[in-house]
């Protein structure tokens, strides 16, 4: 998988960290989940 560097508000970063923290995930696993889920909305399925 690879790394990419991302900006977004603090207020943002600190609703994914407490979200991942309610659902016991990291916050990389919550921010891929999240975006999983968006782009599936678009009819991208994710191949795995």
């Amino acid at each position: 998988m690879k790394v990419k560097t991302l900006r977004m508000p603090e207020w943002l970063e600190k609703a994914l960290e407490q979200s991942a923290k309610k659902d016991d995930r990291s916050f990389s696993n919550e921010v891929l989940r999240r975006l999983k889920e968006s782009v599936a909305k678009d009819g991208i399925v994710c191949p795995e």
